[in-house]
């Protein structure tokens, strides 16, 4: 992915703010996996209200933007504050406990409905433990992660 296609995710991003208002700033970072929109601003807050769904709604655009600018199917994630590292950690220890208390009591366990990035991170936060498996069902918004004994 080159930097004229990161310069127009950054720009059309920091146009959506200036435009809604919203004291927020877009930028580019490099990170370990591929090339971040780091934002940073008064109003992270708003972004990250009701499980983050403008972040998440705000990165769709974007990357739909690079879709388009770039001609190939592209991937940017967009955080502010490391959220997504927090709520990456947060889920991996969600998963375990919830594993703990279905080898304990076989009964299996549904989290409430998520995104999809959220429900891999469960997935694979399980991938390799033998005493239970995972899977998803549902529908669009409501699609929700179980996880049952082995």
């Amino acid at each position: 992915m080159s930097e004229p296609d990161l310069s127009i995710i950054a720009d059309f991003t920091n146009q959506l703010f200036e435009s809604s208002g919203l004291d927020l700033t877009a930028s580019v970072e490099q990170a370990e996996d591929g090339a971040k929109i780091e934002i940073r601003g008064d109003d992270i807050p708003l972004l990250l209200g009701h499980h983050a769904e403008l972040l998440d709604a705000i990165e769709y655009l974007g990357n739909r933007v690079l879709a388009r600018a770039a001609g190939e199917d592209a991937r940017v994630v967009f955080d502010c504050g490391n959220y997504r590292a927090r709520r990456e950690k947060e889920l991996r220890m969600m998963a375990e406990k919830a594993a703990e208390k279905v080898r304990a009591s076989g009964v299996p366990f549904s989290f409430d409905p998520m995104g999809p990035n959220e429900r891999r991170i469960l997935h694979l936060a399980l991938v390799d433990d033998q005493t239970v498996k995972t899977e998803s069902r549902g529908n669009g918004p409501d699609r929700r992660v179980t996880i049952y004994p082995a």
